[in-house]
């Protein structure tokens, strides 16, 4: 059974169809990239199955239970959690403080959740850092701070809304690595990203956007050739380099 299935969602702004009729499914254990050009519907995605955008027609299920429209909060303790397109830190909090907020989802004690924040700053690379406000961090580590407190609720899948842009080539690598050390802990993810020399690798399926609808999906591999894909988004940039 797949850990994520969204059934048919559609989810319109007016006249406007953000979505229309789309499907996937995300096994467990697995990593599925979201592609396909600006306005494509990625991130209105995202945010229907998150819970902050209510879908018009469809189904949103959780190892097998209606999530359809629940709120947000709801969905985060039902095992879902996600990192924002433009970096959401809580400016005038530390580090620590950032990622115990995320811990306080799945307690109501500061201890415990102050150490749930220690350990997930270890896994992150961010203990140097932990005193630092969050007004003071750097892009990259802006990033990992977000990726870092949706962590710490303690999701069985993430919603990784481009967590490569605006990276160094060294800053990819090394959140490619972060992200391949939280998959080994068993954490599901599906991710948006436009770094297709980076979610071609490390995706095991690939899901294709345009206008709203699916046009693809399958292993890296087979997306990559295929002509739509390539005429509605890839052109030769990512074949050129394989």
């Amino acid at each position: 059974m797949s850990l994520l299935e969204v059934v048919d969602v559609t989810k319109r702004f007016g006249g406007v169809i953000a979505n229309d009729n789309v499907s996937l499914a995300v096994a467990k254990g697995g990593i599925v990239g979201l592609i396909g050009p600006n306005g494509a519907g990625k991130t209105t995605l995202f945010k229907c199955i998150a819970g902050s955008y209510p879908v018009e027609t469809g189904r949103i299920l959780f190892e097998g239970r209606e999530i359809t429209n629940l709120s947000p909060d709801r969905i985060c303790r039902e095992g879902i959690a996600r990192t924002f397109q433009v970096t959401r830190v809580f400016r005038d909090l530390t580090v620590l403080e950032n990622v115990v907020v995320g811990a306080l989802s799945r307690t109501n004690s500061v201890t415990l959740a102050r150490r749930r924040a220690a350990e997930i700053l270890a896994l992150t690379g961010l203990v140097q850092k932990s005193g630092q406000l969050g007004r003071n961090l750097t892009i990259a580590d802006k990033k990992r701070v977000e990726l870092a407190r949706a962590l710490a609720t303690q999701p069985r899948m993430l919603l990784l809304d481009e967590v490569m842009a605006g990276l160094t080539p060294k800053e990819v690598k090394e959140a490619v690595a972060l992200l391949r050390a939280i998959l080994e802990r068993g954490v599901t993810m599906l991710l948006v990203e436009h770094v297709m020399e980076v979610v071609m690798p490390l995706a095991d399926r690939i899901v294709v956007l345009h206008n709203g609808r699916k046009i693809a999906e399958g292993p890296p591999a087979q997306v990559a050739a295929d002509p739509q894909v390539v005429s509605a988004y890839l052109g030769g940039r990512y074949r050129a380099t394989r």
